[in-house]
C-alpha cells in the first residue's frame, strides 16, 4: 500500500510541517505531494520520497491566485494519474482536505483528512463547506484535541483523535539562564506584540533576563519598531528561524507562549520535551490539553498586566523553575511516537 501525504509543500518553517515530516519518517511508504519547491526548511530529511507536480508555490496572497493554484493542483495531480483505488492520502489543511475528498469520489479511495488548526478558526462560508463537506460517508478526519472531537461529533463528522508527538532529546535544565525564548510565525495568531509588552511591564530585564523571539513573517518590522520604540533592543531581539532550532531550547530557562488560538502546539511539546518551564496565555484547545486543566503555568486572566505579572514571579524563583522543568519532562512522555504513531498505523489498516 502506497500512503500519499497532499501538502502545500514543506518549504515553511511552521508546525505543521513539522508534524508531516515527523509522521512521513514513521510511517512506510510514504511519498510526499508538493505543488512547486521539494525543498524543506527542516535538517535530517533526506530520506524522504518528494513528488512535485510542478505548478510552483502556493501563492502567499491573493483570493483567485490560491483558487487558480488550487486548480491546477487539482488538474495536475489527475493528469498525473498519481493514485488509485488502493491509494491511502492523507491531507492537512482545510483546502486540501476538499481536493482530497475530491479526489477520492473519482478515483474510489477513502480519504484522511487533517485539522491543524482549532475548530472555531474556520467561520462564515469555510466553516459551511467544511461541514458539508467532511459529513461525508468515506471521509475520515483526524483532529488533535478531544475539546474539537466532540465538536465535529455534533455535526455528525466520522472524527478520531490523534495528537501529535515528539521524540525523546537529552535535557540538561540550568536556572542560571537567564533567557526567554518564544518561538512562532510573526503574525496575528502568535501575538508578539502581547510578549513583547509583558515582558517590558515585567521590568525583568532589570535584573538580566532577555527574550529572543524566533521566526518570521508579516509583523516583523511592526514588532522590531515596537521594540525600538520602548527602547528595548539590548533585552528583546527578533531571531531569523534556523534548522538547528535546539540550541534556543538548550540555552533557555523559560517559554513563553502567547497565542491568541492554536490547535496542538509543536513549540510547547517541543519545550517541554527540553524540561523548560513555561508560561502560556489560556487559548482556547491545545495549552490545557497538554499542560492539564489548571496547571498554573496557563495564565488564565488574557491580559498584559497579568501576564506580566505571571513572569516575573516565575522568574524570581529558581525552585519553581525547576519543579515546572520535573512536571513538565514527565507531562511530555505522553506524547512520545510509539503509541500515536501506532494509532496512525491502525487508522490506516483499517481505511
Amino acid at each position: 500500500m502506497n500512503i500519499y501525504f497532499l501538502t502545500n509543500g514543506l518549504n515553511r518553517t511552521a508546525g505543521t510541517e513539522r508534524v508531516i515530516i515527523q509522521l512521513a519518517q514513521k510511517l512506510k511508504n510514504v511519498k510526499i505531494i508538493v505543488p512547486g519547491t521539494t525543498q524543506i526548511a527542516f535538517s535530517g530529511c533526506e530520506n524522504l520520497e518528494m513528488i512535485s507536480v510542478g505548478i510552483g508555490d502556493f501563492p502567499v496572497s491573493g483570493v483567485f491566485n490560491k483558487i487558480r493554484h488550487r486548480i491546477a493542483y487539482l488538474n495536475k495531480i489527475k493528469k498525473m494519474q498519481l493514485f488509485d483505488a488502493n491509494s491511502t492520502v492523507i491531507s492537512f489543511a482545510f483546502d486540501l482536505n476538499l481536493l482530497n475528498i475530491f479526489l477520492a469520489k473519482k478515483l474510489a479511495f477513502r480519504p484522511i483528512i487533517c485539522e491543524h488548526i482549532e475548530y472555531n478558526y474556520h467561520s462564515g462560508i469555510r466553516s459551511y463547506i467544511r461541514k458539508k463537506a467532511y459529513v461525508q460517508n468515506n471521509v475520515t478526519l483526524v483532529c488533535l484535541t478531544e475539546t474539537d472531537k466532540l465538536k465535529f461529533e455534533a455535526e455528525n463528522i466520522n472524527v478520531v483523535t490523534i495528537p501529535n508527538f515528539i521524540t525523546p532529546v537529552d535535557s540538561n535544565y540550568n536556572t542560571e539562564l537567564k533567557q526567554i525564548v518564544s518561538i512562532g510565525r510573526l503574525e496575528y495568531q502568535k501575538n508578539f506584540g502581547f510578549l513583547i509588552d509583558a515582558f517590558f511591564v515585567s521590568k525583568i530585564y532589570k535584573s538580566g533576563w532577555r527574550l529572543k523571539i524566533v521566526g518570521e513573517g508579516a509583523e516583523e518590522v511592526e514588532l522590531q519598531n515596537k521594540i525600538n520604540e520602548l527602547k528595548m533592543e539590548e533585552f528583546i531581539t527578533i531571531h531569523k528561524f534556523t534548522k538547528e532550532i535546539e540550541k534556543y531550547y538548550s540555552t533557555s530557562s523559560l517559554l513563553c507562549m502567547t497565542s491568541r488560538f492554536e490547535a496542538f502546539p509543536m513549540v510547547l511539546l517541543e519545550a517541554l520535551n527540553y524540561g523548560l518551564p513555561v508560561l502560556v496565555t489560556d487559548f482556547p484547545t491545545g495549552a490545557k490539553e497538554i499542560l492539564g486543566e489548571g496547571n498554573p503555568q496557563i495564565v488564565k486572566e488574557f491580559d498584559v498586566v497579568s501576564y506580566a505579572k505571571a513572569l516575573t514571579y516565575l522568574c524570581s524563583d529558581d525552585s519553581l523553575k525547576l519543579q515546572f522543568s520535573a512536571d513538565n519532562l514527565q507531562l511530555v512522555k505522553k506524547y512520545y511516537p510509539k503509541e500515536i504513531v501506532a494509532s496512525w498505523e491502525q487508522l490506516i489498516n483499517n481505511i
